[in-house]
């Protein structure tokens, strides 16, 4: 603690069973004036962080030491330790960015680089420089390369923090490795290690497995196996039950559990981990502008945390479900989430700290200024800042909300009574990453929206400062609220792809053919997973035509088409009415513009090539003379190839009144290519006809890449020179004919 009383900033390394978590809140708050803060990236983890403190205390959670989260508050105002998560200190630090009563932040398991992670420390750094210059700073972490860290939270003397490290206490664990299985034995195959395990060893066995779906799948396989209590841990598992795990029990269990279980939680009895090899983790993809949970590969850190598990309370073994060739490509670990996650919340919280593009916020890693930009337009979209970035009024109101800003947007725009308690329960459960029976929000049942109470219940509570937004035309259901905060997410049915919807954004989603959703004409996209081009709707609801153009008037833009029509085989002109690239309405128009017409048809050209024109014989002739001059001599004449005619095709076709490729006449245009010079000795150079010694001139063939003369050989009698053309005096190749005009022998001689 010499550290943190000298420098005030500390940067500690401490291998896991080190009792970072347990012992050095409890140290510093003895060394500072004020309140300890400790920030924990996880839900499971800072409420067993704060229930083992207080219990080393002898006290009960909510007296020396307190915890709040997102829908739950216990601190007393003798409170001298906090454990606080997800957003609570970001937003305790924009409301008052010197953390008056505060006398140090501690951020633990940083190495997970959570969103709020990285900007709390970022935030905590500038209040210090600027504001709090006595405001403690620690970073704690498990395995993280804490030199850049050191350097960001700068001491009293203005060096470096120190950096401290600590050595874990953990018991030696075996490793076994089994053949990776595929995702359509997965469950079955995890089971099967488990019950593998649980027979060769004795204790409680800690399964991992990526999301919460996966957890009642491999509940529900090892449900049947005698004597064992089966037991699941997520995100979303009740306080109670998640105490009981975390309490012990007399019986042998099995705890199914996702990445929740990897940091600082220490489940008792545990000497086994069974490893899946999968973790689930938030994706953003920039394209299509759509978040999602993706189920990938652990990383090498991950799987060393989940291993680390089993040898917390003596030696154990692992099972991982990957070859040891395997775990030579895993990633060493997770990228930022500043840096991949979905940039709104990351553009909200910089607008309201006041530094839109992260100019001066002393960041750890810089977010990638494209996606920042791209957050930062969806904002405006929205109406939660002005044309120089900073907040309205309504981009104030719902900054201040502990959810993703457009499902605090919703809230905002829902009318008082039923439907806001709807739009409440709906995106608190989106918010909680709840998966529904159907992909369409309004048959949401009571036990899912139960699952996003956490959320809820943080936003009732702010229900009383919130105001309608003012609108000349208020949301009248569910739907529209969420029509008005997703209105770049609108999408319309595909007749030619079932089950597919194109959206404004021009990404397209998929709905399973059963569900209800399948047959709207129109749905707006409030949840989706994966990536192009497999996205796959998690949640929406149904819009009626009138709904769009009535309620998105202000967005729809009119404009005029003309594009070639595969089907009937010619140019057709359309007006249309878009909403980004939904086409919502749409009729002929009689007299589209000539020049969009020549524009249709030349792009149709170009992709279906030359043959698409109609070509003369003299317009044939030309193009094989001027290939023969550019072979010869590619400096002084134009390359007249395929593609470079088809570059260059405004120049020498003319569409006229054609509104088919087919009418199009590829004539002496072709010599529009060529400058005054090249004209005046075309004829010279690559003449269209010789004249023999006797009878009249005879054609020069130069189709085949070479210019080939046709004569009969008793019109040569008398010739005793061979004739040669081109710039490089080429021999002209002499077909002999016979007197009945057949091929009888060729010369270059």
């Amino acid at each position: 603690m010499a550290a943190v009383r000298t420098a005030k900033t500390m940067v500690l390394v401490a291998e896991p069973g080190a009792g970072k978590s347990s012992l050095v809140p409890l140290m510093v708050a003895g060394e500072v004036d004020g309140r300890v803060v400790m920030l924990q990236p996880r839900r499971l983890a800072a409420r067993a962080t704060a229930l083992r403190l207080a219990a080393l205390l002898g006290e009960s959670l909510g007296d020396t030491v307190g915890l709040t989260m997102r829908g739950e508050r216990k601190v007393s105002r003798h409170c001298r330790i906090e454990v606080v998560t997800e957003a609570v200190l970001t937003n305790r630090i924009q409301n008052d960015p010197e953390l008056p009563g505060v006398g140090a932040v501690i951020f633990d398991e940083f190495h997970e680089r959570s969103l709020h992670a990285d900007l709390g420390l970022a935030m905590a750094v500038e209040s210090r420089a600027l504001l709090r210059p006595d405001l403690g700073i620690i970073v704690m972490s498990a395995t993280i390369n804490p030199n850049p860290i050191a350097r960001l939270i700068i001491s009293d003397s203005g060096t470096t923090a120190p950096v401290v490290s600590v050595p874990g206490r953990t018991f030696p664990v075996s490793t076994l490795h089994h053949e990776r299985p595929s995702r359509i034995n997965w469950t079955e195959r995890i089971a099967t290690v488990t019950r593998l395990a649980l027979a060769e060893n004795d204790g409680d066995a800690l399964v991992f497995v990526p999301g919460r779906g996966e957890v009642d799948r491999v509940v529900r396989a090892l449900a049947d196996s005698s004597g064992l209590e089966v037991l699941g841990l997520h995100g979303g598992t009740g306080g109670a039950q998640q105490r009981d795990i975390l309490s012990g029990s007399s019986a042998r269990r099995v705890i199914v559990a996702t990445t929740i279980a990897e940091t600082s939680v220490t489940v008792p009895g545990v000497n086994i981990v069974v490893d899946g090899g999968l973790a689930r983790r938030p994706a953003f993809d920039a394209e299509t502008g759509l978040g999602s949970l993706e189920t990938g590969f652990v990383t090498r850190f991950g799987a060393d945390q989940r291993r680390g598990r089993a040898g917390r309370l003596g030696p154990g073994v692992c099972h991982r479900l990957w070859s040891a060739e395997d775990e030579r490509h895993l990633s060493e670990s997770s990228e930022p989430e500043i840096r991949t996650g979905d940039p709104l919340p990351l553009a909200m919280a910089l607008a309201r700290w006041g530094d839109p593009m992260a100019a001066d916020l002393p960041l750890l890693d810089k977010p990638d200024q494209h996606r920042l930009e791209a957050g930062a337009r969806t904002l405006e979209l929205l109406g939660l800042v002005d044309d120089t970035g900073m907040l309205t009024h309504l981009g104030q109101e719902v900054a201040t909300m502990p959810v993703h800003p457009r499902h605090a947007l919703a809230v905002v725009h829902a009318p008082d009574g039923a439907i806001r308690d709807r739009v409440i329960d709906l995106v608190s459960a989106i918010e909680e990453g709840v998966r529904f029976h159907s992909a369409d929000l309004e048959a949401a049942s009571q036990t899912e929206v139960e699952r996003g109470r956490r959320s809820a219940r943080a936003l009732r509570k702010h229900r009383r400062s919130i105001s309608p937004a003012s609108s000349d035309r208020p949301p009248s259901s569910v739907a529209e609220c969420l029509l008005d905060v997703w209105p770049d997410r609108v999408g319309m049915r595909r007749t030619d792809r079932p089950g597919r919807f194109l959206l404004a954004s021009g990404t397209e989603v998929q709905v399973a053919e059963n569900d209800v959703l399948a047959g709207a004409e129109f749905i707006v996209v409030a949840a989706a997973d994966g990536r192009a081009p497999d996205i796959r709707l998690r949640a929406g609801v149904v819009l009626d035509r009138a709904t769009v153009l009535e309620r998105l008037a202000h967005r729809i833009e009119r404009t005029d088409v003309v594009s070639w029509d595969e089907r009937v085989d010619r140019v057709v002109a359309e007006w249309q009415e878009r909403l980004g690239s939904v086409v919502v309405r749409s009729g002929p128009l009689p007299e589209p513009d000539r020049q969009m017409v020549e524009r249709a048809l030349y792009d149709v050209v170009r992709t279906k090539g030359l043959t698409a024109l109609r070509w003369t014989e003299e317009a044939t002739a030309i193009l094989h003379r001027l290939r023969w001059l550019y072979g010869e001599a590619p400096d002084e004449w134009p390359n007249v190839s395929d593609q470079a005619l088809l570059d260059r095709l405004s120049e020498w076709v003319q569409i006229g009144p054609a509104v088919r490729p087919g009418e199009i006449v590829a004539g002496r245009g072709i010599l529009h290519l060529l400058d005054w010079r090249q004209r005046k000795t075309l004829d010279e150079q690559a003449p269209v006809t010789l004249s023999p010694s006797r009878g009249g001139p005879r054609p020069v063939d130069y189709a085949s890449g070479r210019p080939v003369w046709s004569v009969r050989l008793q019109h040569l009698f008398g010739m005793n020179v061979h004739p040669v053309i081109g710039p490089n005096r080429t021999p002209v190749t002499v077909e002999l004919l016979t007197p009945a005009n057949r091929p009888a022998q060729t010369t270059n001689d």
